[in-house]
């Protein structure tokens, strides 16, 4: 029999886990599209503006930049050459992973709605969706205070708006916060397809590989090790139980990984397009903690522009050490990594290109929840850097 304080209780724990995350999507968002509209209304040139995929507003302020490469995949596929129009010289979409235009394409299909209006319902419910599995989450690593903190911050944080418009980083931070919580829990095969989901949606999720292999080291191989040390706990492993699942979870985003570069090879006679055609967008190669140092090096000259990358990447960088200190170890080796190889391309985009590191969030909510002050203190100031973004984003500001 059910009693009414479990039933109470019940109802408390719905409400903060799934109510929360729903309430604050909505106020953000709505936030977001009142400034979106008042900067299109203030617009002073309209003509300047060459991103229009939608005739109502409400809706077209939400795709700009790469939003044109997604819908390009749904309408024709992947190029079989690069463009020869002077806006997009020597590009192609061979950068853009296939999983999220395609996931696009189905809500298209079954709805009868836009394509663009298709990507934009996938990030939506991707978002609301990782909001509410981030929250459980943190609130399993760091308790329900952290939790909300970390829905508020990713609601709130200056590019939150990228989770809501016609790009793909949405999709992958939910795949990321499921193989996160699947491998934590050690379901190998659930954690493998989620990442190889990753891995479709961006290159970026075969880091995922890292986590998953300390989880295994901390679940499975800590107690033989310890016990045996660590050459004979090795050699153990592949006899262990789990070993089978997890090798799969291991080879699984391997072949998604795989099987998109044998299809760009078959396109383009280039496995590695994807990385290769980074240069038709300006990016080379950096030293990460030169990519860092660039700011203040070049305090004078440096581009307006990447001042909220910069700012995102020494925030970023903190964050890491945090995560180190609290012996959060698979988050810290996720971060770290991931960090290092998003700044060996420099800082262009790095403050959006961050936002699906989710250990990132978890830790600053705990932080927050620890002192809430300094968190209170902090927010309008968040608040107020992504209504300035979202106006820029709005307005096509080159800042993405």
């Amino acid at each position: 029999m059910v009693s009414y304080s479990n039933l109470s209780s019940g109802v408390a724990g719905w409400r903060a886990a799934v109510l929360f995350p729903l309430v604050a999507f909505l106020i953000s968002r709505l936030a977001m599209l009142v400034i979106g509209l008042v900067a299109r209304d203030q617009m002073l040139d309209p003509v300047e503006y060459v991103w229009v995929y939608h005739d109502r507003v409400w809706l077209d302020i939400w795709g700009v930049w790469d939003t044109g490469w997604f819908l390009s995949i749904m309408s024709h596929g992947y190029d079989h050459a690069v463009s020869t129009n002077p806006d997009t010289p020597s590009q192609a979409n061979w950068a853009f992973f296939p999983l999220y235009p395609m996931l696009a394409a189905v809500v298209a299909d079954l709805t009868g709605l836009s394509d663009f209006v298709s990507l934009l319902v996938v990030s939506n419910l991707c978002f609301i969706a990782a909001l509410i599995w981030m929250r459980a989450e943190t609130a399993d690593l760091y308790g329900p205070k952290a939790a909300n903190w970390t829905v508020v911050l990713l609601c709130a944080v200056p590019g939150s708006h990228v989770f809501s418009s016609a790009y793909s980083e949405s999709t992958f931070l939910l795949f990321v916060v499921g193989t996160l919580a699947m491998a934590r829990n050690g379901h190998w095969l659930a954690a493998g397809c989620l990442a190889a989901l990753a891995v479709l949606t961006r290159n970026f999720g075969v880091l995922l590989l890292v986590p998953m292999a300390v989880y295994f080291v901390e679940r499975e191989l800590k107690s033989q090790t310890h016990k045996a040390g660590w050459m004979a706990g090795l050699l153990t492993a592949p006899r262990s139980r789990p070993f089978p699942a997890f090798a799969a979870a291991v080879l699984l985003p391997c072949l998604a990984l795989g099987g998109f570069m044998a299809f760009l090879h078959e396109r383009t006679g280039d496995f590695l397009a994807f990385v290769t055609i980074q240069t038709a967008w300006g990016r080379t190669a950096d030293w990460p903690i030169m990519a860092l140092l660039r700011p203040v090096l070049e305090l004078g000259r440096f581009p307006l522009a990447l001042w909220p990358s910069a700012i995102a990447g020494w925030v970023a960088t903190g964050l890491c050490i945090v995560l180190v200190w609290k012996r959060q170890w698979a988050h810290a080796a996720f971060s770290i990594v991931g960090l290092a190889i998003l700044l060996t391309a420099g800082l262009l985009s790095l403050f959006r290109l961050v936002l699906p590191i989710a250990p990132f969030f978890m830790m600053a909510g705990s932080l927050m929840a620890c002192w809430p002050r300094i968190g209170f203190a902090l927010l309008p100031a968040i608040v107020l850097t992504e209504a300035y973004l979202i106006w820029g984003w709005a307005l096509g500001w080159p800042v993405y």
